[in-house]
């Protein structure tokens, strides 16, 4: 009897330290998953912001050719609607970061 109340207070503290751990084990394989996905969506923004860069360039070169104006609108649409996909993906990027950062409280 003398030895059980040490041995219980001992026990409880180590299942405390235990399940501590477990969680910060799972939440660190949750985390490199959420940075793996944030560092594909940065790529996938880099893309479309290149992509509309590459139309807004073409249609600066169109822009003074008289025949061309129907090209030049619609190279200014496509890098409107990348311009609004690259800010789409960053708004889910953020809603990670957010994620990632309460995971890591």
């Amino acid at each position: 009897m003398r030895f059980r109340r040490p041995f219980l207070l001992t026990f409880s503290f180590f299942l405390l330290l235990w399940a501590i751990g477990g969680n910060s084990a799972s939440h660190s394989a949750e985390i490199q998953k959420i940075d793996s996905e944030i560092e594909q969506m940065e790529e996938m923004k880099r893309g479309y912001e290149g992509r509309a860069l590459r139309h807004e360039n073409q249609a600066e070169y169109l822009q003074f050719d008289q025949k061309a104006v129907l090209e030049t609108r619609r190279h200014l649409q496509i890098a409107q609607e990348n311009r609004n996909k690259a800010a789409l993906v960053q708004k889910q990027i953020d809603l990670l970061k957010v994620k990632r950062e309460k995971l890591l409280k």
